[in-house]
């Protein structure tokens, strides 16, 4: 009898160790993202091609490295190829400029098209691309950085 005792008492207390754990995890978790702070950038050459009510818009956020690219235009002269070419050619000018800080990005998401109405109910599409630069590290390697940053 006190053997069993014994044993779920430890287990209580491994139980206890692994969920205070996760709420360490959760409390910075909570913490980064209270910090995060997202900064709007219209590029200088948003590379329309001719396209007269496109515009570019870029959501930076340095502490996550992700960025949020927006290509918006009315719906009537909306065209998928031109959008990906214009993101493209954005996101290499983001990259050409961050270049001492990022030495490649991914996709973290499939590039969408939404449309909506504005108040003068007139209809936009907007395509959207949702990257995620990684990293130079200090000796110039390809190391994996989230290995870096969950070794922290």
């Amino acid at each position: 009898m006190k053997k069993i005792i014994a044993v779920v008492a430890a287990l209580f207390c491994v139980t206890g160790a692994m969920f205070a754990d996760e709420t360490e995890d959760y409390l910075k978790q909570q913490e980064l993202i209270e910090n995060n702070k997202t900064v709007t950038i219209t590029p200088k050459d948003q590379h329309l091609d001719g396209v007269k009510t496109a515009k570019v818009t870029i959501d930076y956020t340095p502490s996550t490295h992700e960025v949020h690219i927006y290509y918006d235009v009315l719906a009537v002269e909306y065209d998928q190829g031109k959008a990906m070419n214009t993101i493209l050619e954005c996101l290499r000018d983001f990259k050409s400029e961050y270049d001492w800080q990022y030495e490649s990005y991914r996709y973290l998401r499939k590039d969408s098209v939404k449309y909506y109405n504005d108040d003068r109910k007139l209809k936009w599409a907007r395509y959207h691309s949702w990257v995620e630069f990684k990293p130079r590290t200090l000796d110039g390697s390809f190391a994996d950085y989230r290995k870096q940053q969950n070794a922290n």
